[in-house]
């Protein structure tokens, strides 16, 4: 076996023993979050339930939500990574344009995200266990160098897959969402974390006589060719409630930095406590993550006008709790509120003459193309579909009305929800440093972790672009901007990079290229 066998079969091994790892450990800690978030929820509805009994326990819910909002404010000002969900901050840790600190930052996401569910705010679980499960990558992968991220986006994954209990989104969701490419090392290293955290997730749930699944869904009615017609309107109208949400993110941001010198964080935390805690006593199906809601919407419990004032109420509270950054999850909200204009959509297809057998079906198809039109995810929304229903035979139906909102959205080419959340945590970051273009010559040492893969495969730090390859058998620049170059030992690179600290991304590029030649910093 040659050397580059031998170090193609390391690598190998080497994503599968951090996968194991990473996997196994944020199984387990994703399966306690859940349990502890589940009784904080339990809890909190007990207690709104004694608030509508006495006007004497009314005032103690309030004094509880007033001692919940400052513990955030405290906690977010002792660790702003835990601010805001969990989603956007992984996605810009694994995408190397944020910083965190691997330990504050699981302490306090799990902290504030049961200060959150206690409080009865709108948030879910999904979010934190996405940050949770980056978080314990980082510490699985220790000091791995190179490999660092790639684990990292396995504990993301593996976060997502348990508390979804869909293992092949969780996969996608790596893929598609958080690094928008797929590469054969990172597929390898996210597919084993996820499929070691599911596993053990169901062996735990098993002997816990508890379920994995997020939702427990009836069985479903199927669409058939002469419904096309529906699934097209279908996806027209979910097109334009997530043109709706997407449109209104914006209105609440350009407000908000509008008035941003009353409207501080501390003040916005207060008030969505307080408006939760008035919902509470008032409309309880618009607090919560919302996972009841999704169940009663497919089950048809809400009339007409009801889910019109749902769909309104979870709405603004997702606004309100995303522009506070308060701790917590946002895709199950999100789900929610695709449910709930699913559900619209299917009243109002039945007044129009669709078979009421297929209600389920819509509700359920057109929360998924919410979920991915706001993600701008539409591979990860059709697997998400299959996974929750079980609807194998309905796949290509789905796949029109998931295609056709993400056909629609792209075209009216409003910025995705996410990356919106992810631009205002780099700016806050960043906030008062200005960045630098620095140029960098670096030669790839025989046993650095880039031999072997092509430039393309590789995780380079944020904002960099590879100017040229110099190989090591020739004197002539081979140019790279197509990305597909195998690297090899002797090569020599010229790269630029757009950054806050060079110092970061020397390093950044010594645990790629090795250390047997410095990284070294040249003029343009």
């Amino acid at each position: 076996m040659n050397h580059i066998k031998q170090r193609h079969f390391a690598g190998i091994l080497s994503c599968i023993g951090y996968g194991l790892l990473c996997g196994t450990v944020t199984g387990a800690v994703i399966f306690l979050f859940k349990l502890a978030a589940k009784q904080a929820e339990h809890l909190s509805r007990q207690l709104y339930g004694l608030a509508r009994l006495s006007p004497l326990f009314i005032l103690l819910i309030f004094a509880l939500l007033f001692a919940f909002g400052a513990a955030m404010v405290y906690l977010h000002k002792k660790v702003p990574e835990a601010k805001g969900g969990g989603i956007p901050r992984s996605e810009g840790v694994l995408r190397g344009i944020l910083t965190f600190r691997w330990l504050p930052t699981l302490l306090a996401t799990v902290g504030g995200s049961l200060l959150s569910y206690l409080g009865g705010l709108p948030l879910g679980t999904e979010g934190p266990a996405v940050l949770i499960g980056t978080s314990l990558g980082k510490m699985c992968s220790g000091k791995a160098g190179a490999r660092s991220r790639y684990v990292m986006t396995g504990g993301a994954g593996a976060g997502f897959a348990v508390a979804t209990g869909a293992p092949l989104s969780g996969i996608l969701f790596a893929m598609e969402e958080i690094h928008k490419r797929v590469t054969p090392l990172l597929l390898l290293t996210v597919s084993v974390s996820v499929l070691s955290a599911t596993y053990l997730n169901r062996l735990l749930c098993s002997a816990f006589s508890l379920s994995p699944n997020m939702l427990h869904l009836p069985s479903l009615s199927g669409f058939e060719m002469n419904h096309v017609g529906w699934l097209l309107g279908m996806g027209i109208l979910t097109a334009l409630a997530v043109a709706l949400f997407d449109r209104s993110i914006a209105l609440v941001r350009a407000f908000a930095q509008k008035h941003q010198k009353h409207l501080t964080p501390k003040v916005k935390i207060f008030a969505v406590f307080a408006l939760t805690g008035i919902l509470g006593l008032f409309l309880a199906d618009g607090i919560y993550s919302g996972h009841d809601v999704i169940l009663e919407a497919v089950e048809n419990h809400f009339g007409l006008g009801l889910l019109f004032l749902l769909f309104a109420v979870r709405l603004v509270m997702m606004l309100m709790v995303t522009d506070s950054g308060t701790t917590g999850g946002i895709f199950i909200p999100t789900l929610a509120i695709g449910a709930l204009a699913g559900a619209i959509i299917a009243k109002l297809f039945v007044m129009c003459g669709m078979e009421p057998q297929l209600y389920a079906s819509v509700v359920l198809l057109s929360m998924c193309a919410f979920i991915g039109g706001t993600l701008r995810a539409p591979l990860t929304a059709a697997v998400l579909f299959v996974e929750l229903t079980g609807q194998f035979v309905d796949v290509f139906y789905g796949a029109v009305v998931i295609f056709t909102v993400n056909c629609i959205t792209e075209l009216l080419n409003q910025e995705p929800f996410y990356d919106i959340a992810l631009g205002r945590m780099v700016h806050t970051q960043n906030e008062g440093r200005t960045p630098v273009i620095c140029h960098f010559e670096a030669k790839v040492s025989p046993n650095a972790f880039a031999v072997g893969k092509p430039a393309r495969n590789l995780m380079w730090p944020a904002c960099t672009i590879i100017l040229s390859i110099t190989r090591a058998e020739s004197d002539l620049e081979d140019m790279d901007r197509d990305g597909e170059k195998t690297l090899r030992a002797g090569d020599r690179l010229v790269i630029r990079a757009r950054c806050y600290d060079v110092a970061e991304v020397k390093q950044q590029l010594t645990d790629l290229l090795g250390k047997d030649s410095p990284i070294r910093e040249i003029s343009e």
